[in-house]
């Protein structure tokens, strides 16, 4: 009984920090405490040239994760990750979360960097800029005009420089895997347009995975969706819901009107083709950093995957029933999936190279 408990209130944790799980599952409206933009005096900007204003980086010493030792420059491929929203208390009235708040960079690491951007660490060196994330009340339109569109453009503007500080300072021409998770690739599909689609740099564009957001194929002029598990050079994208019978019935982060011509790819198969073999699934990564082959069936795609509930056995998917929005899971759910095909991209990449 002991061991059940404990595994329960390290879920009940885990859906409070990981990956904007903070977010409701029912269709109350929230009452979030705000101010007026023009009477907001935002966090101290990164500079981005001092290790500290990152997450992540392999030249930061962050020995107290064990997760990102591997995280050691050797690789011949770097990854800039840029994490989600979870700064979202409805109690903070500010647009966007301090940089230097060691708390909260702290929930970051052991949330999105441990669950999701480790996905990406066996195919090259991360890169994670810490950023003045924008509060996620600037996705509800009642806060869009009197604050929510400039601390977006405000959390974009840090992401930007923090990427041109990594091209120039720590890239040393080593090709790049662009990924994120909810506003972590929304910014990415923005830096993309501006640094690689229609760009030299895109030469150097190994992948771009941009779960978590919605990209239609007018969103870019010479990147394309890529539809085979060895391709290089564009970008891969979808939004996860769980099959329920009453949907409707839950307020979800991404909600299915506005997935119209939205863009999908398939992170079990990473083609059109949606198998039904539950062998084809390499592995959810679970809370406990195990992971768990041959438990997710994408049962239909439809601007959308839809999948049932995970079989990792009890308690585990008894416990993940109780979650309705698997917009939290993104990437925990193809975990595995995401590492093994970053990994092939990679060694892809430089095989086209040498012909």
């Amino acid at each position: 009984m002991f061991k059940f408990n404990k595994i329960y209130f390290i879920f009940l944790y885990f859906l409070l920090i990981n990956s904007c799980g903070l977010l409701k599952e029912d269709n109350r409206s929230i009452n979030y405490r705000t101010i007026d933009f023009n009477n907001y005096t935002p966090p101290k900007a990164p500079s981005y040239d001092s290790v500290d204003d990152w997450l992540v980086h392999p030249d930061k010493d962050q020995n107290e994760y064990s997760f990102l030792e591997k995280n050691n420059n050797l690789l011949k491929a770097d990854v800039f990750f840029v994490v989600p929203t979870l700064f979202a208390d409805k109690k903070n009235i500010a647009w966007n979360s301090d940089v230097y708040d060691t708390k909260f960079s702290k929930i970051l690491i052991e949330s999105s960097i441990k669950y999701q951007a480790t996905a990406w660490m066996d195919a090259g060196n991360l890169y994670s800029p810490n950023y003045r994330q924008a509060h996620f009340r600037v996705f509800d339109e009642r806060f869009r005009e009197n604050g929510g569109k400039k601390a977006y453009d405000l959390a974009y503007q840090d992401i930007k420089r923090s990427f041109e500080v990594y091209l120039k300072k720590y890239n040393n021409g080593k090709p790049i895997i662009i990924a994120g998770h909810s506003q972590g690739s929304a910014h990415l599909v923005t830096l993309l347009k501006e640094f690689f689609d229609g760009k030299n740099l895109k030469k150097k564009l190994i992948a771009a995975y941009l779960p978590g957001t919605i990209i239609t194929e007018s969103d870019f002029f010479d990147l394309e969706l890529m539809s085979s598990e060895d391709e290089t050079g564009g970008y891969l994208t979808w939004n996860t819901f769980k099959v329920l019978k009453n949907e409707e019935k839950y307020n979800l982060t991404i909600e299915r009107i506005y997935l119209n011509n939205a863009q999908v790819s398939n992170p079990i198969t990473w083609n059109e083709y949606i198998s039904k073999d539950i062998n084809d699934h390499k592995g959810f990564l679970w809370l406990n950093q195990k992971v768990y082959s041959n438990a997710v069936i994408i049962e239909s795609i439809d601007e959308a995957l839809n999948i049932k509930t995970p079989k990792m056995g009890f308690p585990k998917s008894i416990l993940v029933s109780f979650l309705k929005d698997y917009h939290k899971g993104d990437i925990n759910l193809f975990w595995e999936d995401i590492r093994l095909n970053s990994i092939k991209r990679v060694q892809n990449y430089f095989k086209n190279l040498q012909n």
